[in-house]
């Protein structure tokens, strides 16, 4: 596995993670007003508590509503491993500025001369080191011990 590549993409498609818990969290409630009984009545209600026409429109509700919860559920946890990665790299001594460079590099997707700019630096150059070496340590993080033997 490319460890750099991997990390790289986890916050280049941020924001899409981010989008698809929000699609997830949709089809969520799309699925659950389709399985809310319409009358709150004994003969409405099926043994399952969902308003369907045959037995399998209601597992197959299930089911989908299973498989969205998980998406939503593994993708907040990534999303959430990602942010907790960014802060801890950022709080070690001569790595401050390590989240910031891969936010704007990656995540906002700034132009090289306006992040250089941001973090006061007068050469590109300087940026995709501070780049090289945040996403180097990001990727340790992530991945471990592989990502390590791998730089």
């Amino acid at each position: 596995m490319d460890c750099i590549r991997e990390a790289e993409n986890r916050l280049w498609y941020y924001r899409d993670l981010l989008r698809s818990v929000d699609y997830a969290k949709e089809q969520i409630g799309i699925l659950m007003g389709k399985g809310a009984p319409k009358y709150i009545t004994a003969v409405s209600m099926d043994p399952a508590g969902c308003r369907a026409s045959k037995a399998h429109d209601t597992l197959s509700i299930m089911y989908q509503l299973q498989r969205w919860t998980e998406i939503r559920d593994k993708t907040q946890a990534e999303l959430e491993k990602i942010d907790v990665i960014l802060v801890e790299i950022s709080s070690e001594p001569g790595c401050e500025r390590y989240s910031d460079i891969l936010n704007m590099w990656y995540v906002e997707k700034m132009a090289k001369e306006d992040i250089a700019e941001d973090l006061g630096y007068s050469s590109r150059r300087s940026v995709y080191e501070l780049r090289n070496k945040a996403i180097r340590k990001f990727a340790i993080r992530m991945f471990g011990l592989e990502a390590l033997v791998a730089i």
